[in-house]
C-alpha cells in the first residue's frame, strides 16, 4: 500500500498508511497575525480514511518551530506504525467528541479526587506558563520596529528542487496539502494531490503557489523558516464571493 514516511529534523515521526482504497493526507499549516501564531510557529495534521475498516485514523505530530524541516518520503509499504487515534466512521462528530470529552473530563476527575492540591497546582502553573509566553510575545512584537518585521513562510521543496517559498504578509494563513487517495475497487489508478496555498486576511483573497505532480519515490521538504521576500502567488476570488 502507499505510505507517507514523515520526519522532523531528520527524526522519524511516523509512516502513516490508509490501506490499499483508502485517503491519505498531511497538512503543514502557519499562521501569521492570529493568537494562535503566538504559541506555535507552525502546525502538521496526519490523518487518513480506511475504506475498508470505515475508520479514520490520525497520528501524533510534533509541535513545529521556526527552523523544523519536515521530510515526506512517499513509498509503498507492507506495514505502518498504528495510529494514536481511531474513529469509526460509522459514529457522528457529535458522539465523537462527547466520548472525548467524557474520557478527559473523567481521567481529570479522577486525578483530582486523588489529590486535589497537586492537581490544582498544577492547573495554577499552566495558566501562568500560557499566560507569560503569551503576553513576552505580544509584547516583543508590539516593541519590534517594522522595517525590522520577521515574516513567516514556508520553503517547500520537491526531490531537492525549490518549489516555492509561500508566505503571507502581516496576517492569514499557508498551508500545504499532500493526499493520496485509492481506486483499486473502481479500477481507477491512484490520485495524488499536491498544492501549496492560503488566504490573505487583509484582502480576504485565495493565494496559490502551485500544485506539483507526485509519484511514488518522491521526497517533499518542507522548512519552516523567516523570510521577507516570498514568491508570488496566482491570487484568486475573494472567498466571500466564492461562498455565494
Amino acid at each position: 500500500m502507499i505510505a507517507f514516511r514523515v520526519s522532523v529534523n531528520g527524526t522519524k515521526v511516523c509512516t502513516a498508511g490508509a490501506g490499499p482504497e483508502g485517503v491519505l493526507g498531511i497538512v503543514v499549516s502557519q499562521d501569521a497575525g492570529s493568537p494562535r501564531a503566538l504559541l506555535e510557529d507552525g502546525h502538521m495534521l496526519i490523518s487518513g480514511l480506511d475504506s475498508n475498516r470505515r475508520e479514520y485514523r490520525a497520528w501524533r505530530s510534533p509541535t513545529l518551530r521556526i527552523g523544523d524541516e519536515i521530510g515526506i518520503d512517499i513509498v509503498e509499504a507492507d506495514a505502518v506504525d498504528p495510529p494514536w487515534r481511531r474513529v469509526p466512521c460509522a459514529a457522528s462528530y457529535r458522539d465523537t467528541l462527547l466520548l472525548h470529552a467524557r474520557a478527559a473530563l473523567g481521567a481529570f476527575a479522577g486525578s483530582v479526587l486523588r489529590d486535589p492540591g497537586g492537581q490544582l497546582a498544577m492547573v495554577a502553573q499552566s495558566a501562568r506558563c500560557l499566560l507569560s509566553r503569551a503576553t513576552t510575545a505580544t509584547m516583543r512584537r508590539a516593541l519590534r520596529r517594522p522595517g525590522a518585521r520577521a515574516e513567516r513562510a514556508l520553503a517547500v521543496a520537491l526531490n531537492s528542487r525549490r518549489v516555492c517559498v509561500a508566505g503571507v504578509p502581516r496576517r492569514g494563513h499557508v498551508m500545504t496539502l499532500i493526499t493520496w487517495s485509492g481506486g483499486h475497487r473502481n479500477g481507477r489508478p491512484d490520485l495524488f494531490w499536491f498544492s501549496v496555498y492560503g488566504r490573505d486576511a487583509r484582502t480576504d483573497e485565495r493565494l496559490d503557489w502551485g500544485r506539483p505532480a507526485l509519484a511514488v519515490g518522491d521526497h517533499v521538504s518542507i522548512r519552516m523558516a523567516r523570510s521577507r521576500e516570498h514568491d508570488a502567488p496566482a491570487r484568486g476570488a475573494r472567498y466571500e464571493a466564492r461562498r455565494r
